[in-house]
């Protein structure tokens, strides 16, 4: 089976759950995907190939759905189509505008909560004190891990699973980057790290291989695996909130992802400094954050409250001037 074939939508599905196997994921507990081509089998039986029609009927919102099922339903179909189109396999549209949930304004935190926050982190103790030397042993991994791996999506805006998922392999600690294979949508990219994270992050990994001599994953578990998503949410939770106030009623908690919104808007307003050029400055962002487009980029503009006025002192255009321009890079 070659791209030049003109493939079938099961033949698509086949070659997508390979590439997902690739990348270690697993096959999702509701495979909306496969309910889809269900759907085309049993609605479409004379058409195996997959049609602009039978996308819209599917992905109508229907009368007993809520908005956040329908957009389970239709972001997992809108991944699958996107891996078909970046193979030239056809391009379909899907109005997956998430208005009916609303996109929520990121949470943005401060220096000094973030000062408390690894502070926390680094009085956790490696564990002398426990009695069994299992205590003892995931004590120490965690006072090696968790000090490193959040100043890691501190200074460089990837994003929480992509962090979990970094192979040994894939980190060149002589040239200070990072390779993300692993990522949301499949855009592997490479990540240049500050020198002062690539030093921790050698100290870091010498320890550990003292801990597991040969494992594969950079962060692992006492297991030598992965680390879960909740391991990462029950960690933040409980040290960033050791010395900094929860938010009142109602309003929302810091969680880990707003490292990544805090890094893009901190990049955004130091761009003053030794010169400005903010075209090739958002290309550069766009594609460090893993970005799929530049629009995706300009979503933080809005959070940065000088940026307006600084583009167009320095540049003398606005951000309407510069977008379309840098969109054909």
């Amino acid at each position: 089976m070659t791209m030049n074939e003109v493939l079938t939508r099961n033949e698509w599905y086949e070659l997508y759950m390979r590439h997902r196997a690739v990348y270690r994921r697993k096959k999702p507990a509701n495979d909306f995907v496969r309910c889809f081509l269900n759907w085309c089998d049993k609605t479409y039986p004379d058409t195996p190939y997959l049609t602009q029609e039978m996308v819209n009927t599917w992905c109508t919102k229907r009368d007993t759905e809520s908005p956040s099922s329908r957009g389970a339903r239709v972001g997992a179909l809108h991944t699958f189509l996107d891996y078909i189109s970046e193979r030239d396999g056809g391009s379909f549209q899907i109005d997956y505008v998430m208005q009916d949930r609303g996109r929520r304004e990121p949470v943005m935190f401060t220096h000094e909560e973030l000062s408390n926050f690894f502070r926390a982190l680094d009085e956790i103790t490696t564990g002398e004190e426990y009695a069994h030397p299992a205590s003892r042993r995931l004590a120490k991994m965690k006072a090696l891990q968790l000090p490193v791996f959040f100043r890691l999506l501190y200074s460089s805006g990837i994003r929480p699973p992509e962090a979990r998922w970094i192979r040994c392999a894939d980190v060149d600690l002589d040239k200070g980057v990072i390779y993300l294979r692993r990522t949301k949508g499949y855009n592997e990219r490479l990540v240049a790290l500050h020198p002062s994270m690539t030093e921790l992050l050698r100290q870091y990994d010498s320890m550990m291989d003292r801990e597991l001599p040969g494992r594969e994953v950079f962060f692992p578990s006492v297991y030598a695996e992965y680390h879960n998503s909740a391991w990462v949410r029950y960690n933040f939770n409980r040290y960033w909130y050791k010395y900094n106030p929860r938010p009142p009623e109602g309003e929302r908690e810091i969680v880990a992802y707003c490292f990544r919104h805090n890094y893009a808007v901190e990049n955004i307003m130091n761009w003053e400094q030794d010169g400005y050029n903010a075209d090739k400055r958002v290309v550069a962002l766009s594609k460090s954050m893993g970005h799929v487009s530049i629009q995706a980029t300009q979503y933080y503009f809005h959070l940065t409250p000088r940026f307006a006025d600084l583009l167009e002192r320095t540049e003398g255009a606005s951000l309407d001037d510069i977008i379309p321009n840098i969109s054909e890079q």
